[in-house]
């Protein structure tokens, strides 16, 4: 009796279990769940950051749609934050980068414009681009911010006003 109830759970185990190996997922295939990928809360990535650096990051108080995901990742290789807010909805989507260095600007002609506070930006702007972006160094550090236009010929005003709002 002891022995038939110990075959039926062991073949009702077996059944559960699935048959032959699991094929691993890709890591490139596309997680609904996740359409920021795999990032982390911005506020984790924000305090590797600062940590690393003893810098204080400033972010952004405005952005110019309601986000459904947000999300950060410091990259340490390339001293690396970027911070994403998406909505899903409209397919809007803002990326802030901050660098330690300043990189190469493969920019062709941007456009100079000044924040309230004083700060020069470059701003670059293509019609053929899926996002315009403005670049610029505050608080020493290098700041990048790009929103996707989304069929709109320029975004520079929704710029401007996010970064006049970072604290």
């Amino acid at each position: 009796m002891l022995t038939n109830k110990l075959f039926l759970i062991v073949l009702s185990s077996m059944l559960v279990q699935p048959i032959g190996p699991i094929e691993p997922k890709d890591p490139l295939d596309y997680d609904p769940n996740k359409p920021l990928g795999n990032v982390q809360p911005i506020e984790v990535s924000v305090r590797e950051f600062e940590q690393k650096y003893n810098q204080d990051i400033l972010l952004p108080q405005y952005i110019p749609f309601t986000p459904t995901h947000t999300g950060g990742h410091y990259n340490d290789l390339v001293k690396q934050l970027s911070v994403d807010y998406l909505n899903q909805n409209t397919n809007e989507i803002l990326t802030l980068i901050i660098d330690v260095d300043p990189g190469i600007d493969r920019s062709s002609k941007p456009v100079v414009v000044t924040l309230a506070d004083g700060t020069v930006v470059m701003y670059i702007h293509s019609d053929d681009s899926v996002a315009d972006v403005i670049r610029f160094h505050k608080a020493g550090l290098f700041y990048a911010i790009g929103i996707s236009k989304n069929k709109k010929k320029e975004k520079l005003n929704d710029l401007l006003k996010v970064a006049n709002s970072l604290k």
